[in-house]
């Protein structure tokens, strides 16, 4: 009997644990709506500049999630994608990645986990924060902005956004 009761309370055990892990990873695991990280009026109020609506983009990378843009002036864009990240995806493979791609990249520290600032061209700014098992990327083009400037938006907005995770 003694013998059976034990066993009772280590399979009882053994669930519960279990039941503990599949309610963590469910969690980790659930998409993030990009379009409920920031307000409007917070990049609006970040960018110094009118910004429309966000709309979802479902035509982009669906795997991935799609991002939330946003139109910036007459013709300046603002986007944030929020995705798990992928098996072995860490800071340091994307910014190797970006590097061997001859794309301008810095670190960007008090921002996550992991967070790097990547230039494209053209003027557009990136924002890369990974934060546990999510990447977030804000992408901007502000006309008129200074790189110093949107990256300082870019930070303060993605800090904002990491709160609503």
């Amino acid at each position: 009997m003694n013998q059976m009761t034990r066993m009772t309370r280590t399979v009882l055990m053994i669930m519960a644990i279990g039941f503990c892990l599949m309610t963590v990873n469910a969690k980790a695991s659930e998409k993030i709506d990009p379009c409920a990280l920031l307000t409007k009026a917070e990049i609006q109020a970040a960018l110094g500049q009118n910004v429309g609506d966000g709309k979802l983009n479902t035509r982009a990378n669906i795997a991935g999630g799609g991002p939330c843009e946003y139109t910036v002036g007459s013709f300046g864009v603002f986007s944030i994608l929020s995705k798990e990240t992928g098996p072995g995806e860490t800071a340091d493979k994307v910014m190797s990645e970006m590097k061997k791609r001859k794309i301008a990249v810095t670190e960007a520290t008090g921002i996550g986990d992991s967070s790097f600032f990547s230039s494209p061209g053209y003027g557009m700014v990136q924002l890369n924060t990974f934060k546990g098992t999510k990447y977030l990327i804000i992408t901007m083009l502000v006309p008129g902005a200074t790189e110093a400037a949107q990256k300082t938006a870019a930070g303060d907005l993605m800090n904002k956004a990491l709160k609503r995770m």
